[in-house]
């Protein structure tokens, strides 16, 4: 079962939390002691003394993250694209503050990983009802070591699977990596075809060697018996990559 709810967001991926997403924060104090608590959005007021502080004027620093975590270490925590049921991460930045300060702390979030949306269509010799037989399985890199105190992605391991959709529209949360890596095989009917992102983005005319967390890119993909060729495209929504 998913732990949140999934925050309100619009097409260009900003939007706002609803009471109840739940959430962890990160809080470092001066003597670089690490702790993190679980927030749920709209519960009510957090106080300095309910994060056991009872002296004001220390400096802390804080950061967050969405959705919530269960398995962080030292402020570490990894995060699995593949496995999660939330898989649009989202975290904000560490900022210092006070202890004891009565402004308002405003954690502004970011969208950490790429989505990447694609849709396909179907080109010469193909019908859409041959696209009815369609079948995508996109193998690409899956985690994340998450940085929560300083609200960041630190590395990107190695572990890889095969995502997999049976629609000609689908999208994948990825982890930032290199577009070389990332395998997309295409299926329709018995005719099988294999083409990696970074052979599709250079056909766009924009080649890029990495996917960037925070940004989108979105494929218009033309699927003939001679291959597979860009209708159209873009990487733009939460922030333009080409």
């Amino acid at each position: 079962a998913s732990q949140t709810r999934a925050p309100q967001l619009t097409d260009d991926g900003s939007g706002t939390f609803s009471e109840g997403d739940k959430m962890s924060l990160f809080v470092t104090d001066d003597e670089k002691n690490i702790f993190s608590v679980d927030y749920a959005y709209g519960s009510g007021l957090l106080t300095w003394g309910s994060l056991g502080f009872s002296e004001s004027d220390v400096p802390v620093t804080l950061a967050a993250c969405y959705p919530q975590q269960k398995e962080i270490k030292n402020g570490l925590f990894e995060f699995n694209t593949f496995t999660a049921s939330d898989k649009d991460l989202l975290i904000a930045p560490v900022q210092s503050v006070k202890v004891g300060t009565s402004e308002t702390v405003y954690l502004k979030f970011s969208h950490a990983l790429h989505l990447l949306e694609l849709t396909f269509v179907a080109g010469d010799n193909y019908t859409e009802d041959d696209l009815k037989s369609f079948s995508l399985t996109l193998k690409a890199k899956t985690t994340c070591v998450v940085d929560g105190n300083q609200g960041k992605i630190k590395e990107v391991k190695d572990d890889i699977a095969e995502y997999s959709s049976d629609d000609t529209e689908t999208s994948f949360y990825l982890v930032p990596q290199p577009t070389g890596d990332i395998i997309l095989n295409i299926g329709i009917g018995s005719d099988k075809k294999t083409i990696t992102l970074d052979k599709l983005l250079e056909q766009l005319g924009t080649p890029q060697s990495n996917l960037e967390g925070g940004k989108r890119c979105k494929l218009t993909l033309k699927v003939s018996k001679e291959g597979i060729t860009v209708e159209g495209g873009s990487i733009n929504g939460w922030g333009d990559q080409v």
